[in-house]
This record gives structure tokens, C-alpha cells and sequence, in this order.
């Protein structure tokens, strides 16, 4: 047995190593444990069906968490753990997690590589920078599909005209405005109890993100918090406060992960086995009821590339197939609202997703980077999709070749994507319902998606 403050507690008796030596192990040892463990990218098999590859990937990535530990950075430390630990914290990993009440209650569970059961679908706009007077409209666009399970939050830029400054006053009011108006939207939409996952996007501070986890703002039992961890494999006292709290009040936490393809760790193989790790962290040093992947390459800002795409259906199918964790993968695409780009990037990545035992978080677009370029039309897509692969029946290899048919539509343009449109542009604002032209560009996408091999008819 291994307990939360036995864990923290190796933040200050780690051994001592320099944050930038740390940085340089990652991938010295994430190298050696490719060369190990023969682990091969191959850009033909984007979406693999190899078992045994699956299996030395998730032993791979173990592997390298038990020998790289985790890096608190408050203290310089090293946080190590014995197999027997992370065997024991994945024994006793919660099977379920419930958002929501009444008719809005919906609880995700586990899923299996190619399972039939439909993916759990979390809607956000990902922070996406919006002006307040619209964050309600933005929130709400995503809250009112009917397949979303959960939705949170857009990032006000201003809030009472002020802009937010960390470690401000200004920041607590900024986050507690940010509870009351996800769930004004939440009530607009017509589900005033659905979960809210991530009950804060525009405060960094612990002190003001905890200071709004209350019911008079509107929070509810379990809707809950993010926990993430910096890249690569390190924790900061900042965001394990969260987790103090969060585990005394009962709200629901999930730990959420971006290793970097191009970064400390280097090419997809290499991170593949850091994503791995990072799951290890969350279980640990989060006590995560869920995990929420967003690996990311580092020139691109997206994870629809060929090789993210093999890496987040890999690290899903190995985590699936030997933990029961309840694991999600982020969709980032490149491009933005509105366009024929990101419907296929979004489909792409559900397919890499949804096939290997992973649920839907949907979605980040236009590289999460552009004002007001986020809309539920997105989310809508995404989990249209991720409903249709399952129902469908979608194995491996057909996801494969599709997904590579659906590669052409638009690999070409990744380094240049289209921004596409602003919410107002994309949806009729008095009615919050996406525009004609939207909705029949999504049909067009879909009548194509049909000849690559998905029947939308199903649906």
C-alpha cells in the first residue's frame, strides 16, 4: 500500500537533481527504452493493430516511470516508487467516475480496445480565449449537445472589464464569475444539473480556483477539477494543493497530461512511453479518478499529425488493454470552426481514440490559440463520430485505412491551416444554432467520410 502523503512526502526526502539533468534523463532513458523493447513507429499503421507492440509500449512506459520517478519542482527532488506501488495503485484505481444529476447524471466507465459501447463525451472549448460577453454563449454551445456528458469552460478575457492578473484579487472574483456563468449557460441549455468537469479555466492560482468550489456558486457535489502535470513527468506544490482539497470534499479530479513529440523526450515513440508514464503521475500524485491525454507536437500545436495520431491510439490500446483506467484523449486540431480541415482532423482523431478504448474530450481548434474560434459544432462532430466508430463496429484495421484516407484531406495543409470563423460567425447568436453554411459543410464532409468507410447512417 502506498497513501497520498506517503507519496508527497518523497518530495522532500527524493533524492536532489537539478531540473534541466532531469529534463536530459527523459530522454536518455525514454532512448534506451525503445532499443529495449523494439519499439518501431511506422507511418503506414497509423493506427496499429499489434497487440505485442501495445504490450511492450505499456512495459515500456512503465518501465521508464519506475526509473525516471517524478520531478517535484518546488524542492528539486526525485519522487521514485517501486513496481509494486504503481501495481498497487492500479488495483485500487476508481473503476467509475459520476458528473451530474437527476437526468443529466452520467458516469464514465471503462472501455476496451475496440469496444462496442460508445465513448464518454466531454464538450469544452479548451480555455479558448472569448470576450465575457459572449463566454455564456460559447459555454453554452458546447453544453447543449445532446451527446455531452459533461462540458466546462471557455477563458474570459476580462471579467467586469478588469482583466485578470494571477495572484490578484481580481483573480479570485475572475474565478468565482467563472462557476456562476458555466452554470447560467448550464441552465440556458436547458440541463441546469449536467456535471461540469473543470470548474475553473481562467485562474491559475490555487487560492482563487478553491475559493469558487462552493454551492451558493453553483457547483455541485461531483462536478470537479483538473490536475496537470508539467511536462515532462513534473509536479509543483501549486497544483497539489488542488488535490489536498479535492480529496477532502469529494469533488471529482482528473489528471491531464501534453508530453511533446519534439520535446524533452524526442520523436512519437519516445513520448508515447512518457504519455504512458504521465498516467503513473496521475494516479500517484493526483489520486486521478480519470485521465485526460493532449500529447501535442511541438511545431504544429495539434495532435492530428500522422505520427500523434498513431501515438495517442497506441498509448490508448496499451493503457486499455493492461489497466482499467478510465483514460480520455484531447482533441487539438490545427484548424478552425467552420472549415472542411477540422471536421477531418476531428474524425481522424476520434477514430485513433475511440477504436483503441479511449473516451472523447472535444474539442481544442485553430491550435487553441485564436479569440472566439471554439463552438459546440466541433464537440458535435467529434462525438458523432466517436458514437458512430462504436456503433459500427470499427476494428482496428478498417480505422486504419480510413484514417488514412481521411490523411489526405488534409496533411498537406497542417503547417498552414485555416483559421476559419469566429462563434458569431458560425452560429445565429439569438437562436445559438450553428449557421446553414456550417451545417451543410458538415454534411458534405460526412458524405465523403461515407465512401472512406463510415456509415452515417447508423447514427
Amino acid at each position: 500500500m502506498i497513501g497520498f502523503w506517503d507519496v508527497i512526502g518523497r518530495s522532500e526526502s527524493g533524492p536532489l537533481v537539478k531540473e534541466k539533468e532531469f529534463d536530459l534523463r527523459v530522454g536518455r532513458v525514454a532512448r534506451q527504452m525503445i532499443e529495449k523493447y523494439d519499439i518501431k513507429y511506422d507511418p503506414q499503421n497509423v493506427i496499429p493493430a499489434d497487440d505485442g507492440l501495445a504490450d511492450r509500449v505499456y512495459q515500456a512506459g512503465l518501465d521508464l516511470f519506475l526509473e525516471l520517478g517524478i520531478y517535484c519542482r518546488d524542492t528539486g527532488r526525485l519522487m521514485k516508487f517501486t513496481r509494486d506501488e504503481v501495481q498497487w495503485a492500479l488495483k485500487h484505481a476508481a473503476a467509475t467516475v459520476t458528473y451530474g444529476q437527476g437526468r443529466d447524471m452520467a458516469t464514465m466507465t471503462y472501455r476496451a480496445v475496440e469496444d462496442r459501447k460508445p465513448p464518454f463525451c466531454i464538450m469544452t472549448p479548451v480555455g479558448a480565449p472569448v470576450a465575457e460577453e459572449r463566454f455564456v454563449p460559447m459555454v453554452q454551445s458546447y453544453a447543449q449537445e445532446p451527446l455531452a456528458q459533461t462540458f466546462s469552460s471557455a477563458f474570459s478575457q476580462t471579467v467586469h472589464g478588469r482583466p485578470i492578473k494571477s495572484g490578484t484579487p481580481q483573480e479570485v472574483e475572475a474565478a468565482i464569475w467563472n462557476v456562476i456563468k458555466l452554470r447560467e449557460a448550464a441552465r440556458a441549455a436547458g440541463r441546469p444539473q449536467i456535471g461540469i468537469h473543470n470548474l475553473v479555466s481562467n485562474a491559475e492560482r490555487t487560492d482563487a480556483i478553491l475559493a469558487a468550489v462552493q454551492a451558493d456558486f453553483g457547483v455541485q457535489p461531483n462536478d470537479g477539477l483538473c490536475i496537470a502535470a508539467t511536462a515532462e513527468l513534473k509536479i509543483d506544490y501549486e497544483r497539489v494543493k488542488k488535490t489536498v482539497f479535492l480529496r477532502q470534499s469529494g469533488h471529482n479530479k482528473y489528471g491531464l497530461y501534453g508530453p511533446l513529440v519534439g520535446g524533452y523526450a524526442g520523436g512519437p515513440q519516445a513520448t508515447a512511453l512518457v504519455h504512458i508514464a504521465h498516467h503513473f503521475l496521475g494516479l500517484l500524485a493526483f489520486e486521478a479518478q480519470w485521465h485526460c491525454g493532449f500529447p501535442l507536437h511541438i511545431h504544429h500545436g495539434c495532435n492530428t499529425t500522422r505520427e500523434l495520431l498513431w501515438l495517442v491510439s497506441l498509448t490508448a490500446q496499451a493503457l486499455s488493454r493492461n489497466t482499467r483506467l478510465l483514460i480520455t484523449a484531447n482533441t487539438f486540431a490545427a484548424a478552425g470552426p467552420c472549415t472542411e480541415m477540422v471536421a477531418y482532423e476531428i474524425v481522424a482523431h476520434a477514430l485513433a481514440a475511440t477504436v483503441a478504448g479511449a473516451d472523447l474530450d472535444l474539442a481544442a481548434v485553430a491550435r487553441n490559440r485564436h479569440p472566439e474560434h471554439a463552438t459546440g459544432m466541433e464537440a458535435r462532430i467529434g462525438a458523432e463520430a466517436g458514437h458512430l466508430i462504436a456503433r459500427q463496429g470499427v476494428t482496428r484495421e478498417q480505422a486504419n485505412e480510413i484514417v488514412k484516407q481521411i490523411l489526405t484531406q488534409y496533411e498537406d495543409q497542417l503547417a498552414d491551416a485555416p483559421i476559419g470563423k469566429r462563434l458569431d460567425e458560425c452560429y445565429r447568436l439569438e437562436t445559438l444554432e450553428p449557421t446553414q453554411a456550417y451545417l451543410e459543410l458538415y454534411e458534405q464532409v460526412k458524405e465523403k467520410l461515407g465512401k472512406f468507410g463510415l456509415d452515417y447512417s447508423l447514427l
